[in-house]
């Protein structure tokens, strides 16, 4: 008698043992889903390990963008490096520095005249600037171009005639002027913004040291006068004239008066 063997049951398609077989052989099947709208996409050809992809089109604001960011690269690129018209970056630095120190002169400006305002205002550059302009229309036939000194004294030297060299004793000078060599009071002329930006330039050519005229008044060093000024080819320092110099005074006077004129027209 033998025992009954158990029937073999029949095939059933396991799906996620199909499953199973595909991941093992590598070559998985996309499973397309009707919910997701790819059922009807094509697949492409190609294949990589077993993986095909659906040719679905790019969404349109996808493309849009990327478009109008390639446009605004393209016209960037053109106008900033080909034509030459875009603002460099060194420009717009320039500008805000310019700006700035604009801002602080008007700062400056509306601050009571003293040493320290005038330092601030000095180290504005276009303050120095407006500065140096108005010393070339105003002050040059005296001092010189470069503050050398021609009828006026050097202001590039050591050496000051009227105290002691600092910022509030020029704008002192400047703004009362020395009627007795003939200098004008630039305070009746000048706007009180442009009389401290020629101080300040003034202050500029401190110990620069131009070659002109002979040194006159007294050494200034360290804020106070030392010794008064040598005595050089027969020039003698101011309320020291020599003969040769005493002889000359009355003509410089009136070159000075006539410089100062000449100036002071439109």
């Amino acid at each position: 008698m033998t025992a009954d063997r158990p029937s073999t049951p029949p095939a059933v398609d396991d799906p996620s043992s199909s499953a199973a077989k595909s991941l093992v052989s590598g070559h998985a099947r996309p499973q397309a889903s009707a919910a997701d709208g790819e059922g009807d996409a094509p697949l492409l050809e190609h294949e990589y390990d077993g993986i095909r992809e659906y040719d679905n089109p790019l969404p349109r604001w996808w493309v849009s963008t990327f478009w109008v960011t390639f446009l605004f690269a393209a016209a960037y690129f053109f106008h900033y490096q080909v034509s030459g018209r875009g603002t460099s970056i060194h420009e717009a630095y320039a500008q805000d520095v310019k700006e700035h120190e604009a801002a602080m002169a008007r700062r400056a400006a509306s601050e009571k005249v003293t040493e320290d305002s005038l330092e601030r205002l000095m180290a504005t550059e276009t303050a120095v600037l407006a500065g140096h302009q108005i010393f070339q229309s105003r002050c040059q036939p005296c001092h010189g171009d470069r503050g050398q000194g021609l009828i006026g004294p050097n202001l590039t030297d050591d050496y000051w005639v009227h105290g002691q060299g600092k910022l509030m004793d020029i704008y002192q000078v400047v703004h009362d002027g020395v009627a007795a060599k003939g200098m004008p009071a630039w305070s009746r002329q000048l706007s009180p913004m442009e009389l401290r930006q020629v101080v300040v330039h003034v202050g500029k050519l401190r110990g620069t040291n131009v070659a002109g005229k002979a040194p006159e008044g007294q050494l200034v060093s360290g804020g106070a006068p030392s010794e008064k000024a040598p005595v050089s080819e027969g020039k003698a320092p101011a309320g020291e004239p020599t003969a040769a110099a005493a002889g000359n005074q009355e003509a410089d006077s009136a070159a000075t008066v006539k410089a100062v004129d000449s100036a002071a027209s439109p």
